[in-house]
């Protein structure tokens, strides 16, 4: 027996919604590239680095599960910028209150984190990022204010 074509072609396009439409959805590096400079991150970061690079993301990337680690873990300019964040809000409550935080152990600024895992695009993800960032390096942060 053979197949119309029209069956074929409505379970070809199926399967490429069902594996590549779910892909292509979360990578979008293109997308961070245009909301951030790669060398200003990296220039900030390397200022806050001797004092801040034992502190780790509250992120996993072994398995994530939310979309917005998803994106964070796959985009590698995305995670920079993440990283920076989290080295931004230890570093702001450590000028705030005048004593050192425990790095193992940081605190986290659980609003940020709530809106930003609420975050499913790129687009989203940087405008939580760089706000946050600006907020807590003000002038020494690498985004425009």
């Amino acid at each position: 027996m053979q197949w119309p074509d029209f069956k074929l072609e409505s379970l070809a396009m199926r399967l490429f919604a069902m594996t590549l439409l779910p892909v292509l959805a979360i990578a979008q590096p293109a997308l961070a590239q245009s909301c951030a400079d790669p060398a200003a991150i990296a220039a900030a970061r390397s200022g806050l680095e001797s004092n801040y690079q034992d502190i780790l993301s509250d992120i996993s990337c072994d398995a994530p599960t939310l979309p917005a680690h998803q994106i964070l873990c796959n985009d590698p300019l995305l995670w920079e910028m993440e990283v920076l964040n989290t080295w931004a809000w230890v570093y702001a409550t450590e000028n705030a209150t005048g004593q050192e935080t425990d790095h193992g152990n940081p605190p986290r600024d659980t609003d940020v984190i709530a809106r930003r895992d609420a975050c499913t695009d790129v687009a989203c993800l940087c405008d939580v990022l760089i706000e946050k960032t600006n907020e807590s390096l003000g002038g020494m942060s690498p985004y425009p204010q």
